[in-house]
C-alpha cells in the first residue's frame, strides 16, 4: 500500500483551496494525501505592510523548512509568494494551470463612475499594500490615494464593505478560486498587459525535496511545462533584479506560436515614475536579461509620432521617462463636413477621437438609447468627456474586433461617424453580422511638416505617411513603427521594408514597445 503524501500548506482560505486542488490532482494520479497546515511569520506579523514581507520568505520559510526536515514531502505555493533564489535541497516539482493573472478592483457601487478611467470615482482611496499595484494603479489614476490594507482575501473584501475604503485591488485568481460571492460590490477585471502583475501571479508552485525522485516523478505528471517556461521568464526578471513582491515591478509574459510577449513595469520606489516596455522574442534567457538591461536605462533619441502627444499622457510621460525627445505633429490636415443624421441607430461606434470632435460638433442630442462603441482607449476617453457611457472598446487585431462585437451587436443597426477618407475593413466585417451605414464628419488631406529629424518614426494612418513625405524622406537608419497593420502595409508599399507594429493599437503600447527596443 502506497504511503500518503504529506501536503504542507498555509492555513487561510485560498492556501487551503490550493492545498485541497493538489489532493486532487494527486489523487486522479493514484496517489492518497493529506494537509498539514503551517503558519509562517507572514501569518503571525499583521502589523506590517505586505512590500515590507513579500518576496523574502515571510510566506515560505516555515513551509520550505518542513520539508527540509521531512515532516512534509510537498508544499503548494502561490507562486509569486515565492523568493526567485531557490532554498539549497528544495525545487519546484511542478506548476499548476494558470488562472488569469488580472488584477480585479473591486469598487462599492456608490463610488463607481463610468466616465472614469477603471470606473472609479475621482480622489478615491484604494486598499493595497503592493507598492506594484500603487505605482501603477496611480500611473493610470493620478488622482486616487493608496492605502495599506492586511488580512487573507475575505478580509480584505469585508474591510471594504465596511467602508475603510472605497475600493480595493488584489488577484482575480484567489477570488475566482474561492467563489465568493462579491454581487454587492462593483468588479473590474484589469487587462494585465495595462496594469501589469506579479511575476507567475495566478499559478501555484509545487515544492519538494531535490533528492526525492519518487516525489519528483508524481509531480511530473501533474506539471504544466507551457506555463512553466512562460513564468520562468517572469521570475527570471525578477531575479535579475533582486527583486521580491515588495519591490514595484511587474511582468507579464504571453506566448503566440514560438514568440514570447513581454510587457514590464518597474520603479525602484513607489513614489517615483515608472518605466514600462514590451519586448518580443523566441529565446525566453535573453528576454529576461534585455528588460533587466533596458528597462530603467536612458537614451537620448528622438521619436517623431504623426499626431500630437500632449506632455500629460501616459504616452509621453513613459517615452520621457525614458529620456527620448518626443516630437508630435499630425501630418494631416482636417476640415468639418456639413451632415445629416435623422436615423436611430443602435450603436454608434467611432474610429478616432476626431470624428467624436466632429460627430458632436454638429450633433447636440442623441437618443439615451443608442449605444457607443469606440476603437481604443483614447477615443472612449472623447466619448466619457462628452458624458457617454462607451459599451464596448475595441483592441487588437480588426478581426478580434469584428468578432467581440458580433457577440453583443448581432442583427443590429450599426453608424459609423468617420472621416471621408477613413479605412473600411472593420465596416465590411461588421456588415455581416450587422446593418451599417458611414456618414462623413471630416474630411482629411495629407498636410505637409518642415523637415524633421527624427531616430525613430511613429505613423498613426496611411493619409500621415502620406504628409510626411510631401518634404520628408525615410532612411535606412531610421527606426519606422506603423501604429497597425494596415498603415505598415501601406508603408511597405511605398518600399518602407522593417516596419514594426506595437502588441495594441494606441499610443501607449507604441511607447513601451520604443522602450523595449532603444
Amino acid at each position: 500500500m502506497q504511503q500518503k503524501i504529506i501536503i504542507g500548506s498555509r492555513g487561510s482560505d485560498l492556501a487551503l483551496w490550493q492545498a485541497h486542488f493538489l489532493q486532487r490532482q494527486l489523487l486522479e494520479q493514484g496517489f492518497a494525501s493529506e494537509i498539514n497546515i503551517i503558519k509562517t511569520q507572514g501569518d503571525k506579523i499583521q502589523h506590517l505592510s505586505l512590500e515590507k514581507l513579500e518576496g523574502k520568505g515571510f510566506f515560505t520559510k516555515e513551509i520550505e523548512d518542513a520539508l527540509l526536515s521531512g515532516d512534509i514531502d510537498v508544499a503548494v505555493h502561490s507562486h509569486k509568494d515565492l523568493p526567485t533564489e531557490s532554498t539549497p535541497g528544495l525545487c519546484i516539482g511542478a506548476v499548476s494551470y494558470r488562472e488569469s493573472p488580472a488584477e480585479l478592483l473591486l469598487i462599492r457601487k456608490e463610488k463607481v463612475d463610468l466616465l472614469k478611467e477603471f470606473h472609479l470615482k475621482e480622489n478615491a482611496v484604494v486598499g493595497t499594500s503592493s507598492s506594484r499595484r500603487n505605482v501603477q494603479l496611480k500611473f493610470f489614476r493620478p488622482d486616487i490615494t493608496c492605502a495599506d490594507i492586511r488580512g487573507n482575501v475575505p478580509t480584505r473584501i469585508n474591510k471594504l464593505r465596511n467602508g475603510d475604503f472605497d475600493a480595493i485591488l488584489l488577484a482575480y485568481a484567489g477570488v475566482h478560486r474561492l467563489n465568493l460571492d462579491i454581487s454587492d460590490l462593483y468588479a473590474v477585471q484589469l487587462n494585465p498587459e495595462k496594469l501589469i502583475p506579479a511575476p507567475a501571479q495566478g499559478v501555484l508552485a509545487f515544492q519538494c525535496r531535490e533528492n526525492d525522485n519518487t516525489i519528483l516523478s508524481v509531480l511530473s505528471k501533474i506539471n504544466h511545462p507551457d506555463v512553466a517556461e512562460r513564468i520562468y521568464i517572469e521570475r527570471r526578471v525578477m531575479n535579475l533584479f533582486n527583486g521580491g513582491c515588495h519591490m514595484p515591478l511587474g511582468v507579464f509574459c504571453k506566448k503566440e506560436g514560438a514568440v514570447f510577449q513581454v510587457w514590464a513595469s518597474q520603479t525602484t520606489d513607489k513614489n517615483l515614475p515608472v518605466n514600462r516596455m514590451f519586448m518580443r522574442g523566441t529565446n525566453g534567457e535573453e528576454i529576461a536579461q534585455q528588460i533587466f538591461k533596458r528597462l530603467p536605462q536612458k537614451n537620448n533619441k528622438t521619436v517623431f509620432i504623426s499626431t500630437e502627444i500632449p506632455e500629460g499622457s501616459n504616452t509621453y510621460s513613459v517615452l520621457h521617462q525614458k529620456g527620448l525627445s518626443v516630437l508630435g505633429l499630425p501630418c494631416v490636415e482636417l476640415r468639418p463636413m456639413p451632415f445629416e443624421f435623422k436615423i436611430e441607430p443602435d450603436w454608434l461606434f467611432f474610429t478616432s477621437k476626431n470624428a467624436v470632435f466632429h460627430f458632436f460638433n454638429q450633433v447636440k442630442s442623441v437618443s439615451p438609447a443608442v449605444k457607443f462603441a469606440a476603437i481604443g482607449e483614447a477615443t472612449a476617453a472623447a466619448l466619457n468627456d462628452l458624458g457617454f457611457v462607451v459599451d464596448f472598446v475595441g483592441e487588437g487585431s480588426i478581426e478580434n474586433m469584428a468578432m467581440q462585437f458580433e457577440h453583443i451587436a448581432k442583427h443590429t443597426r450599426v453608424v459609423f461617424p468617420a472621416a471621408a477618407n477613413r479605412q473600411t475593413a472593420l465596416q465590411d466585417k461588421i456588415n455581416l453580422f450587422a446593418h451599417t451605414q458611414f456618414i462623413p464628419v471630416y474630411d482629411n488631406h495629407p498636410y505637409a511638416i518642415s523637415p524633421v529629424a527624427a531616430d525613430i518614426l511613429v505613423f498613426t494612418s496611411p493619409l500621415n505617411v502620406d504628409g510626411y513625405l510631401l518634404q520628408n524622406t525615410i532612411t535606412q537608419n531610421q527606426m519606422v513603427i506603423a501604429i497597425g497593420a494596415t498603415t505598415a502595409a501601406y508603408l511597405k508599399n511605398k518600399g518602407i521594408e522593417n516596419v514594426i507594429i506595437p502588441a495594441q493599437h494606441h499610443l501607449l503600447s507604441v511607447a513601451e514597445l520604443i522602450c523595449g527596443l532603444v
